[in-house]
């Protein structure tokens, strides 16, 4: 019984948390340059990571987070949005908002999704 109100408790964690995409602070498209919030970024297929809205003038980032079962099946995968700060940008290089002229050129940033992306979240072993 407790692992059915277990898994049941994970799966509505799960819809809740996919239900974050482009849930942003109030006024934040004040903040974009393009004055028009563009939400076509999805974290389909996406490893666990940080990517660039590249869409968004990289104003935007995302945290994809697949969520998986007890044996390793995909579920779905959360997505949750952020928008840098006043006359910053998403720098898919050093994962960071920076300004526009010390960061990774945005139209190139998805060429860096899975390099950047590829050890996120591991914890390398101790020697």
């Amino acid at each position: 019984m407790a692992r059915l109100v277990l898994a049941v408790v994970l799966a509505l964690a799960a819809v809740a948390t996919a239900r974050m995409a482009y849930v942003l602070p109030e006024a934040a498209e004040t903040l974009l340059r393009a004055r028009s919030l563009q939400t076509t970024f999805t974290c389909d297929n996406r490893a666990y990571g940080y990517y660039a809205d590249v869409d968004n003038n990289c104003e935007i980032f995302h945290v994809c987070y697949p969520i998986v079962d007890e044996t390793g099946a995909l579920l779905e995968t959360a997505h949750f949005s952020f928008v840098c700060g006043n006359q910053t940008v998403f720098n898919q290089e050093s994962l960071t908002c920076s300004h526009a002229d010390d960061a990774f050129p945005c139209e190139e940033a998805a060429n860096l999704f899975d390099i950047s992306n590829s050890e996120f979240g591991v914890i390398p072993e101790r020697r």
